[in-house]
This record gives structure tokens, sequence and C-alpha cells, in this order.
């Protein structure tokens, strides 16, 4: 018969608490998990208003990192803006 194994389920902060539990030096905050959760980019099974996250997703994602979004370049109405001082170049 096959083994079959159970997702690890949890709250932002009970996430928080196992990777401290794993490395106690660690940086993760609730803010950033509940960030992921925002964004999107871990799944999420919601009971009533509690989101609930695969602990085993979120340390797949932080061994294999994210990539960082380039930020737009600020125009309006299709002209961008140059940054100029009076006196010389900025």
């Amino acid at each position: 018969m096959e083994q079959v194994t159970i997702p690890r389920m949890r709250t932002a902060p009970k996430i928080v608490a196992e990777i401290k539990a794993l490395d106690p030096g660690s940086e993760v905050t609730e803010h950033y998990i509940r960030q992921l959760v925002k964004a999107g980019t871990v799944p999420v099974v919601w009971a009533g208003s509690k989101a609930l996250i695969n602990l085993d997703d979120v340390l797949t994602l932080l061994r294999l990192g994210t990539n960082r979004a380039e930020p737009a370049p600020c125009t309006v109405g299709g002209i961008r803006q140059i940054n100029v001082k009076r006196g010389g170049v900025y």
C-alpha cells in the first residue's frame, strides 16, 4: 500500500516558529510570509479567515529563492522624468 503524506499546513506565525526551530538565527518574519501569501507566491488554503500555508512549499521557496522585480520607470503620460538640479547636472 502506498504511503500518503499529509501536507504540513500552518498559519504564518506557526510557519515562522517552525523555521526558527530549524534555524534559530533565521531572519524570516511573519510579515514576509504574509507578503508571500498576498502576492500569491505560495498557494494558500483558506479556512474561514485563516490562511493555511504548506510549510514544505515555503521551505522550497526559501531554498530556491525568488526573482527580484525590476522597478518600473516612472512615466506620466508617456513622458519620463529627468532629474535636473538647478545650476548643474543632477
